[in-house]
């Protein structure tokens, strides 16, 4: 058997299989590719999209008084959207130190504004300290995630509708 012989094959052989393997590859590629025509279909937020009562777990630190050092915090919300950019709410807060009392159901009011790609802003008062925090609405409106912006407090919660 002879190694050195050259194996001729037609030209339109070699044309119709290279176009082949051209259709498979770009093929291959393509499913690769993200699903760019469906950006258009993102779920876009309005303050209507919060309309209704969430359960909040929160965690952080925050100091006990002026001057003094961070403590841990935690604790539990039950806020209700009413779908127009106010909210209302009652939380229990544990902080880590003997100074800062159990305040059991304490209540709270604020507001709350959403941009179209679901983050916002939303101020709270409560306990005569007014907070202001950042907001992202995700899972189309069905869960929220927070962080406390000011005062100087380490503030994180969660939120999920209760349906």
């Amino acid at each position: 058997m002879n190694l050195n012989t050259t194996l001729r094959l037609p030209r339109s052989f070699i044309c119709g299989s290279a176009l082949a393997a051209c259709a498979v590859l770009s093929g291959s590629l393509q499913a690769a590719e993200p699903d760019y025509e469906h950006h258009h279909d993102r779920f876009v937020c309005t303050n209507e999209t919060l309309k209704g009562i969430y359960g909040f777990v929160l965690t952080g630190m925050r100091p006990t008084g002026p001057g003094t050092p961070q403590v841990a915090v935690v604790g539990t919300a039950l806020t209700t959207f009413h779908g127009d950019g106010t909210l209302d709410q009652f939380d229990n807060i544990n902080v880590n130190s003997p100074a800062v009392p159990l305040q059991p159901d304490r209540p709270g009011t604020g507001t709350y504004s959403l941009n179209s790609d679901c983050s916002g802003t939303m101020t709270l008062t409560a306990g005569g300290v007014t907070l202001a925090l950042s907001i992202v609405v995700v899972d189309q409106g069905r869960e929220i995630r927070t962080a406390v912006m000011t005062p100087n407090v380490i503030v994180t919660s969660n939120g999920r509708k209760i349906e």
